[in-house]
């Protein structure tokens, strides 16, 4: 057990120090700007998620009023 335990001579706030300037670093080097076509891509990701939802969402309804309309008002 020792073997695993003798090479992490770090503690684990040195670590997250660690990981937090290397984010940092990243962050300051490359900022990200998303492009027309990017926020187009995600305008249309979107829909193809939203959209099958609703159609299921009106279809539903669509059905059920059916069903009631056809049974109480006979």
């Amino acid at each position: 057990m020792w073997h695993a335990t003798s090479q992490n001579k770090k503690s684990i706030k040195d670590y997250e120090e660690e990981i937090l300037n290397r984010i940092d670093d990243i962050d300051d080097e490359e900022k990200i700007k998303p492009t027309k076509q990017d926020v187009l891509a995600m305008i249309i990701a979107g829909f193809q998620v939203i959209f099958p939802i609703v159609l299921i969402g009106a279809g539903s309804l669509f059905l059920l009023t059916l069903f009631f309309t056809k049974i109480f008002l006979r």
